[in-house]
């Protein structure tokens, strides 16, 4: 949070935003010679402050956020379009296709936060330019913005760029879409909320039907002009699955490319995978490991069940300030090696692609201030015992959290700082097969919906916050694998142990997990059912408590990686 808030930056005459990244002179642009350009991107982005300003909402300081959207506001183009760079010294330019689109679901993430309907309110001429500007693009009336002609979404250069539509900017042009919906519902303008929503579920359905890839089972890279695909399988995908777009179909073939070696190293997500023919682990957009990728497999992994692997993705970026840039995230990173590869010692969106998924993805803190409610759905490792959370925000109200936990009980303490009660929808997390004894509310018996997900058991407890609350919830039985967190030296390769996917099937746990060729490697896993029965593919090492060590065999083969499902039955 310290090293986030680094880059919020006032230039008196230009006014308060965020830069993107800072780096010495002999390491910035180029660097090598006695003079160096620029030290880094320390000029204001537009992309670069919207992906970033959603940590700054997720962990609360809404004035931040607030003057990043007035700065947009000010130098917003005649023709409503947002920036994509903004130099400390004044000069402005609008080469991006995707900043509109992003700064329509800031406003929108902004009010959900803050419950600002008077700055929404009055921002509304604003926003109904960004929007007409973005219909404005759609030359071929096919509902997607495009890039062509109106500027680069995200790839700004290389093989992965050139889609008339990418798959990036039909993603944020759907969000945008429904986050308008919202606030012009807020706004009681039910018209314009009914036909953004409406306008929103056709660019879902395109972007769900017509840019799948039936036969490899991904989506597209993006649209070209010719009506054909950029068919490149990368890291974008993330983003619609983090917005809620798609459907568990699709979703899990590509998460479980994500979490698999081709995808992930022990440091981070590539953008396109190491067996692509076009795979360079030091090119900017064709192999290097951005921790903003990282993050947004993090997000996507949370969004659709797959804690473990959006904790082992956590853990790839927060151990980063260890190394190089003390105390900071590194821009870009090697694919192949444990190396700096980029301009920036310490980059903003790397910063907040930490904070972002730990409060979105393992906290489960999902607010929405103009209904005073809010969800919480942690997904804590399962052996987590205690936990402390301290200023959860909702506009003006904060809320602390404490979970105790141990073998058989689990205690959830809110600590609320107001009055008004606020509707309270909580989601724990349990592990496969657990089985619910009891659940209390304030010591009294309640029967609360529980739901047998791709991640486990979740119970849905709805309620009122107004004073201090708890609840206990008895279990029995329960078995879950814990996280992978490597952590690799500088210079070292990628060692490659990784956990794929599990699930419970009648009383077999199954966990797919993927090994260098040749090796022996070992995971954690908590087991509350009486006994373990039998293992197969895999032996038990020991264990300690409820927590038990595995061993598995990875045969030799002619790959550098194999892929092994273990079977774990339990009684």
């Amino acid at each position: 949070m310290v090293a986030t808030d680094q880059f919020f930056v006032h230039t008196p005459g230009l006014g308060k935003s965020l830069t993107a990244g800072y780096a010495t002179s002999d390491k910035g642009w180029w660097g090598g010679h006695e003079i160096s350009g620029r030290p880094g991107y320390g000029w204001y982005f537009g992309r670069d402050a919207i992906w970033s300003a959603f940590a700054l909402l997720d962990y609360g300081d809404f004035e931040k956020v607030k003057d990043i959207l007035i700065n947009f506001q000010k130098y917003q183009d005649l023709n409503g379009k947002i920036y994509h760079e903004l130099s400390t010294s004044g000069f402005v330019h609008y080469d991006a296709a995707d900043a509109t689109p992003l700064y329509l679901i800031l406003m929108g993430r902004y009010l959900e936060h803050s419950g600002d309907t008077e700055f929404i309110q009055q921002s509304w001429p604003s926003i109904q330019m960004a929007l007409e500007y973005c219909f404005s693009t759609d030359t071929d009336a096919d509902h997607l913005i495009e890039n062509t002609d109106v500027g680069h979404g995200w790839v700004e250069g290389g093989h992965l760029f050139g889609s008339h539509t990418s798959l990036h900017l039909a993603s944020l042009w759907a969000e945008a879409l429904h986050q308008s919906s919202l606030m012009a519902h807020a706004l009681e303008k039910e018209d314009l909320a009914e036909n953004y929503e409406f306008e929103a579920e056709l660019v879902k359905e395109i972007i769900k039907t017509k840019f799948w890839n039936e036969e490899q089972g991904y989506l597209y890279q993006g649209l070209l002009k010719d009506g054909n695909f950029l068919e490149e399988f990368t890291i974008m995908p993330c983003i619609p699955i983090y917005f809620g777009q798609l459907d568990s179909a699709k979703i899990y073939p590509q998460l479980h490319a994500y979490a698999a070696n081709a995808f992930s190293s022990d440091w981070g997500v590539r953008i396109v995978s190491a067996e692509s023919p076009r795979f360079n682990p030091k090119g900017y957009h064709t192999g290097s490991v951005w921790p903003l990728f990282t993050g947004w497999t993090a997000l996507a992994e949370y969004k659709a069940g797959k804690p473990v692997q959006g904790f082992t993705h956590i853990m790839n970026n927060s151990l980063v300030y260890k190394e190089w840039g003390m105390g900071y995230v590194e821009e870009v990173l090697n694919g192949e090696v444990y190396l700096p590869s980029g301009v920036c010692a310490h980059q903003c969106w790397s910063e907040t692609m930490v904070l972002q998924p730990v409060v979105e993805g393992l906290i489960g803190f999902k607010p929405n201030a103009p209904d005073e409610s809010f969800t919480l759905a942690p997904s804590f490792p399962y052996h987590w015992g205690d936990v402390k959370i301290k200023n959860l925000k909702l506009a003006n109200k904060r809320v602390d959290f404490e979970m105790m936990k141990n073998q058989g009980a689990a205690v959830y303490t809110f600590k609320p700082e107001f009055n008004n009660p606020v509707k309270v929808n909580f989601q724990p997390l349990f592990p496969h097969g657990t089985l619910i004894a009891h659940v209390l509310l304030d010591g009294k018996k309640i029967n609360p919906k529980i739901k047998k997900l791709k991640e486990g058991i979740r119970l849905i407890i709805n309620f009122e916050l107004t004073t201090e609350s708890r609840i206990a919830i008895a279990t029995t039985n329960g078995i879950g694998v814990l996280p992978l967190a490597p952590e690799p030296s500088p210079g070292e390769r990628s060692e490659g142990f990784r956990i794929i996917d599990d699930f419970l099937s009648g009383n077999e746990y199954h966990i797919i997990l993927e090994g260098p060729s040749g090796s022996r490697q070992s995971f954690k896993l908590l087991n509350g059912f009486d006994r373990i029965d039998h293992i197969q593919n895999a032996h038990h090492i020991g264990k300690e408590g409820n927590i038990h060590e595995i061993a598995v065999d990875f045969e030799d083969a002619a790959k550098p990686y194999v892929q092994k499902e273990v079977i774990i039955s339990v009684k």
